[in-house]
């Protein structure tokens, strides 16, 4: 029942409104059903002895109430009845069916969705944590599997769950012998395989999801680094690791079908006995054979529905069983960080409503007594930073890697929240409240550029719709960027040409000017340099540091580099060691 209840608990109050809806439905579909296989009894009882009407109290109220004069009348109506009813309750179950499966695939939209949402508010620390292959497997393999192999088979189990018991019922109601027998074999056969096979079901949906995560880990580590793949020769330690886990995947996969459909074929034998040792029953107990045509037409054909119904049912609960490890997955990933991904959205979506939402900066940074430690660790990344940034000036960080330079300006960017001192803006300290605000004050050039397979406008225009990006912008970024010359002349569609992916069409330097065209889009007041020239060479840094000093005086530059003649050019050189600042002119 846990797991039930984290299994609804992943939908939202609306969504569980429309299942209630559903079952309603479902429960309508079950007493068509049954009113179907009553019907047939009556039928079978006048076909086989039209004289059985005058024995029939209720057959004989009928006959006489709706004016019958010929059992042959009486029998045709009969059977357009029964004919009517089957069409109905076979319609009705379609157009249910074809709901349930509607809402399902649905949710397979509406809950990825909503965990692509609840990943992508999550604060920068969270990424530190978690691996984005395993958050994209997730969002693009974990929840189709939890709609597919979960949502969808469970309620249809849940449908047939419901048939199955009002076939029972009526079974009960006709005779309780055979009821009985139907109950403790049939039911008891399939309680029994469940409980034999539920702990190789958890192990093999755990094996399963993991083996999974495996997959996506393997073929996104290739193709990210192929060029490293290629120089190295690695292509097959990286086709052995995709190889390896997804032939567990897919055996796993198969055993859990295996498992949800091999007790189909061993009850249906118990099913088959069954049948026969009632028909034996029934003619042992009565002289005539035709007096028990229509008993054994009865069962036979609730036999013909309550078996399919209970291997469903058995179905469903094994797919629940091997899905619980993503259930429990998903329901975690679901309510982790509720609060801080819905603040981060609320403000996002507050701040594109303003006309001007970024905080103001007109004289200067505060940086006072700033410490910071990561979460589950007690050594301070930085301690005690004190600094000023005047706007409009450039301030240089240099040091030796791991000194702390690039989380420096994580904080003042706001990705992180110092553990101790605060960051001031013209006197108004950085909070939760205002920390969207004041990141809009930011370009950020990183050393890796990340260039999406698109135009070079878009790709400058990052995350804008491509109806409203802004040419005359991304004009104006390029031209400052010096990249606006080589696109015009040199790309064989101008802003239209596509990069490739990552970028590969462009060289080093190329990337770094589309990055800091990027970076000056949106006219920031503060252009942030984590260490972008670092891995170019001395010409092409010298270029693009070219491009870079000419922003000075007009924007407040954060470089941060290894080298101090990399920053020969800023107003101020601040010197890094261990998380402080040691020296600064």
């Amino acid at each position: 029942m846990g797991s039930i209840k984290k299994l609804l608990s992943l939908f939202t109050p609306r969504e569980r409104r429309n299942l209630a809806v559903l079952m309603v439905a479902v429960v309508g579909m079950a007493f068509l059903e049954v009113a179907g296989i009553g019907a047939i009894g009556p039928f079978m009882t006048v076909a086989a002895n039209p004289a059985a009407i005058e024995g029939s109290p209720r057959l004989l109220w009928v006959y006489e109430t709706f004016g019958f004069t010929s059992s042959r009348d009486f029998l045709i109506a009969l059977g357009l009845v029964v004919f009517a009813l089957v069409v109905t309750s076979n319609a009705f179950t379609t157009f249910t069916m074809y709901w349930v499966y509607r809402f399902a695939s649905m949710r397979n939209h509406t809950l990825a969705l909503r965990l692509f949402r609840q990943y992508l508010y999550q604060p920068y620390p969270y990424f530190l944590d978690h691996n984005t292959s395993a958050l994209s497997t997730s969002i693009l393999s974990e929840v189709n599997q939890l709609i597919t192999s979960v949502l969808r088979p469970g309620m249809e189990a849940l449908a047939r769950g419901m048939v199955a018991l009002a076939i029972v019922a009526f079974l009960f109601v006709s005779d309780p012998v055979v009821a009985s027998a139907v109950v403790v074999v049939l039911g008891g056969a399939y309680a029994a395989a469940y409980l034999i096979i539920r702990k190789v079901l958890t192990r093999i949906g755990t094996e399963r999801k993991d083996a999974n995560r495996a997959r996506f880990k393997a073929a996104g580590e290739a193709f990210g680094a192929v060029k490293d793949v290629k120089i190295l020769g690695k292509e097959p330690a990286f086709e052995e690791a995709f190889a390896n886990a997804s032939r567990l995947y897919s055996w796993r996969q198969a055993q859990r079908q295996i498992l949800g459909t091999v007790p189909k074929h061993v009850i249906e034998m118990l099913a088959f006995g069954l049948i026969v040792l009632v028909v034996v029953v029934l003619i042992g107990a009565d002289e005539s054979f035709a007096s028990v045509i229509p008993a054994i037409t009865v069962y036979a054909f609730a036999g013909y529905r309550l078996m399919p119904a209970l291997q469903v049912v058995f179905r469903g609960a094994a797919h629940l069983r091997t899905a619980l490890p993503v259930i429990d997955s998903l329901h975690h990933d679901l309510n982790t960080g509720v609060r801080e991904a819905k603040t981060s959205q609320r403000d996002v979506r507050r701040l594109a409503k303003l006309d001007e939402p970024r905080l103001p900066f007109t004289r200067q940074i505060n940086v006072k007594s700033m410490s910071f430690v990561y979460a589950n660790s007690q050594a301070r990344v930085l301690d005690s930073i004190n600094m000023t940034i005047t706007k409009d000036t450039a301030i240089g960080l240099v040091g030796a890697t791991g000194c702390g330079k690039t989380t420096l300006v994580d904080v003042i960017l706001g990705l992180l929240t110092p553990t101790a001192g605060s960051i001031s803006v013209d006197g108004v300290k950085v909070r939760p409240k205002n920390l969207r605000n004041w990141q809009l004050n930011f370009g950020y050039v990183p050393q890796q550029i990340y260039l999406s397979d698109d135009t070079v406008a878009h790709n400058i225009a990052f995350g804008i719709p491509a109806d409203l990006v802004n040419m005359q912008a991304v004009q104006r970024a390029a031209r400052i960027a010096h990249l606006h010359e080589f696109v015009v002349n040199e790309m064989p569609s101008g802003y239209d040409t596509l990069v490739g992916e990552r970028g590969v069409r462009l060289s080093g330097g190329q990337r770094q000017r589309v990055g800091i065209a990027r970076a000056l889009y949106h006219d920031p007041s503060v252009l942030v340099l984590d260490e972008a020239t670092s891995a170019l060479d001395s010409v092409t840094e010298q270029a693009v540091m070219d491009a870079i000093h000419e922003l000075l005086g007009k924007k407040t530059l954060i470089i941060i580099a290894h080298r101090i003649t990399t920053v020969r050019e800023a107003d101020v050189i601040y010197v890094m060691d261990s998380g402080r600042l040691i020296a600064s002119g």
